[in-house]
């Protein structure tokens, strides 16, 4: 027997466990009945009947069952053979909320909402500090042991590898529960009617060839779907990365910008100081020649660069004579102006 018929055999096969949610009305009502017990429910009836999501261009494949009861909760089944990680859970608490929403119509009253029930039957994976049988979920004040009133959601989780621990409370719903563990029915007691329609159902579902290609259907579903989520995924933290490489390459640019505008401030401000002094030096030398040799030469040293400023004043006391100073730096004559005195 090749793997794919092997795992198709097993109660562990989620189309299967679809299958006899829908079609067993009893069997979907005892599972609604684990999640409510100050009530019997006397029936529940399928709001998704149909199998949807099945093709790999959906965004997930959707096997779990919506149902509703009597009085009109409504409660939502799912198989898990994957991990109760992150995502699955917040999965529940969103879908949870979304059918709480959608009860009520604009203008209608919010009590008229039907409480929400959840219950996840996990195959070992199980929740992180929470080695239980049966984990049941609502809100509640932890400091004070309060309920929230009026709670309309609630989600309960059974981790079949923790069977153990009612092995000594084999209520149907438990007997169902560890038929879908064990891949056989506990048989220390009477085996309850509806295990054993269970079993039968499964006789008949593994027998069809149909359903084996339904099944196999569904695998290649999965796969192109997995594929299609890692790709998504990997193209997600590329764009990412990318982004994130753009802002630090934009930060990196707003850094070299900054330097630059304080090196700029920094030379503008450099500048005005050695201009200022140049200013300074220039009042300095053109009163020095006016009481030195009773010349003026504002105009004169106007076209002086920076470096004949500083030459002048090197040498300023060198000169014995005007005519000295003009020769030195090779200026007409007729630049210099005789002062009164």
């Amino acid at each position: 027997m090749n793997k794919n018929r092997e795992n198709f055999k097993k109660y562990s096969n989620d189309l299967y466990f679809h299958h006899l949610l829908v079609e067993n009305e009893r069997i979907r009502t005892l599972i609604c009945q684990e999640l409510i017990l100050d009530r019997e429910i006397v029936s529940t009836k399928l709001k998704n009947a149909q199998q949807y999501g099945k093709n790999f261009y959906e965004k997930k494949l959707i096997l779990d069952i919506l149902a509703i009861d009597d009085v009109g909760d409504l409660y939502n089944i799912e198989l898990q053979t994957y991990g109760l990680n992150e995502e699955i859970l917040v999965r529940f608490e969103l879908y949870n909320a979304e059918l709480l929403r959608q009860q009520v119509k604009q203008g209608e009253d919010y009590t008229s909402a039907h409480v929400v029930r959840s219950l996840i039957i996990s195959y070992g994976h199980i929740l992180d500090n929470a080695p239980l049988y049966k984990c049941h979920f609502r809100m509640v004040d932890d400091e004070h042991h309060i309920v929230y009133p009026f709670n309309r959601m609630e989600i309960t989780i059974i981790q079949l590898e923790y069977i153990n621990q009612v092995i000594n409370e084999m209520t149907s719903f438990n007997q169902l529960m560890y038929l879908f563990k064990n891949e056989k029915p506990y048989d220390k007691i009477e085996i309850d009617y509806r295990i054993k329609e269970a079993i039968q159902m499964h006789d008949k579902y593994i027998s069809s060839e149909e359903s084996y290609l339904e099944y196999l259907d569904r695998l290649d579903n999965e796969i192109l779907l997995r594929s299609r989520d890692r790709k998504i995924k990997e193209a997600n933290q590329k764009v990412v990365e990318e982004k994130q490489k753009a802002e630090e390459a934009n930060q990196k640019a707003e850094k070299e910008k900054k330097k630059a505008e304080e090196a700029n401030q920094r030379a503008e401000k450099a500048n005005n100081e050695i201009d200022s002094i140049l200013d300074e030096t220039k009042e300095s030398i053109i009163k020095y020649i006016k009481m030195q040799f009773h010349e003026d030469i504002s105009d004169f040293i106007s076209t002086f660069s920076k470096q004949q400023i500083r030459n002048l004043q090197k040498h300023l006391y060198d000169f014995e004579e005007f005519e000295e100073l003009k020769n030195y730096f090779q200026k007409p004559k007729s630049l210099s102006r005789k002062v009164c005195k």
